[in-house]
């Protein structure tokens, strides 16, 4: 038995076709969800432009939906009726990242991943398929999340919880200073969950209405890359103190060089985007051993990180308003797509 789905086909680059497809029942150790809101990261965004060249796919990781059913003999806490947000991979709870807590690297989940690339189904569709009225889902990927919660906006529990992760990992103390270069849809996640954390927020931004925007969600000053010394910018603003902590949420050359020139002695660089094209990194290795700075990354979360950001937008302790640019209805989703891909925008979500 199967359940007739409507779902979002990226059927070739740049195109994308609304088709009802088949989603099987749950089996054991699977949810039904019924997907009520997707949001369209890089991730889908470079499928449909041809950076991954993956056709035909239905993808999308940034969803929220309600439990329909749960398949024989799976043991959750979840019931039918419950409201969730949906996260990107699981963990095999077996290998040893997984058993050192950091199943946001799971050996295992990396290999499935990976086979999602390839379809075992008679129409030859692959995916996660989160662009898909239904999808069947491990629960463990799932949390719950209050029932009040606008399903677009607990779509986004996803990519918060990529900036919760990215923070943790920062160890922010109360009243440090964040620099966030970028305020795109991922730079305005980490900063209101840096600003949550207690830290005074700057944001360098070369758009005045990004700029602009970052003030009006939060950050407390924000940076002109084009009015001259940047430092010396912060410095004005902080004390005359560089920055405590620099997360980069554009993958370009001139803001990780850019960051390099904002960190304190002694701070931390947050490499928080992928570079596409990568072009590596010029740095003295001298300035590293002298100042004690840290260069670090961070891509994906953990589950627990999924659980906090689930429960910062469900308690309402943050507003991810400002990261949404649009809502498109499923049928629109060429549509939805072709605005997505435009680098001004914020988040662009289908629903369903």
């Amino acid at each position: 038995m199967s359940i007739q789905s409507k779902a979002a086909v990226i059927v070739d680059k740049g195109k994308v076709e609304v088709k009802t497809i088949p989603i099987p029942e749950p089996k054991q150790g699977e949810v039904l969800v019924r997907q009520k809101a997707t949001a369209l990261c890089t991730l889908e965004q470079r499928f449909f432009t041809g950076v991954f060249p993956v056709y035909p796919g239905v993808w999308g990781h940034e969803v929220s939906g309600i439990v329909e059913a749960i398949g024989p003999n799976t043991y959750t806490p979840l019931k039918v009726g419950d409201h969730v947000a949906r996260g990107c991979g699981s963990a095999c709870d077996q290998c040893y990242l997984c058993a050192m807590g950091q199943d946001a690297k799971c050996e295992v989940e990396k290999m499935r991943l990976k086979a999602q690339q390839k379809s075992d189904r008679e129409d030859g569709i692959m995916g996660i398929f989160g662009l898909s009225e239904y999808s069947v889902v491990d629960p463990r990927n799932l949390v719950q999340i209050s029932k009040d919660t606008p399903f677009e906006q607990a779509a986004l529990s996803e990519p918060i919880a990529c900036a919760v992760s990215s923070t943790n990992k920062l160890d922010i103390q109360l009243g440090q200073t964040v620099v966030v270069i970028g305020a795109g849809a991922m730079g305005m996640a980490n900063i209101l969950v840096s600003k949550y954390q207690g830290a005074f927020v700057v944001v360098s931004e070369l758009d005045e209405q990004r700029r602009q925007k970052a003030l009006s969600a939060g950050a407390h000053a924000v940076l002109n890359p084009n009015a001259g010394d940047i430092g010396q910018q912060l410095k004005d603003i902080n004390d005359g103190r560089l920055a405590d902590v620099v997360i980069v949420t554009i993958g370009l050359e001139q803001a990780n060089e850019q960051a390099m020139g904002l960190v304190a002695p002694n701070g931390k660089v947050m490499l928080f985007a992928s570079a596409h094209p990568a072009v590596p990194m010029n740095i003295d290795p001298n300035v590293i051993h002298r100042s004690g700075i840290t260069i670090t990354g961070s891509t994906s979360k953990n589950r627990k990180d999924l659980y906090q950001a689930s429960l910062l937008i469900g308690k309402k302790i943050i507003s991810v308003e400002p990261m949404i640019e649009k809502v498109f209805p499923l049928e629109e989703a060429q549509l939805a797509f072709e605005m997505a891909i435009q680098a001004e925008k914020y988040r662009i979500v289908l629903s369903m």
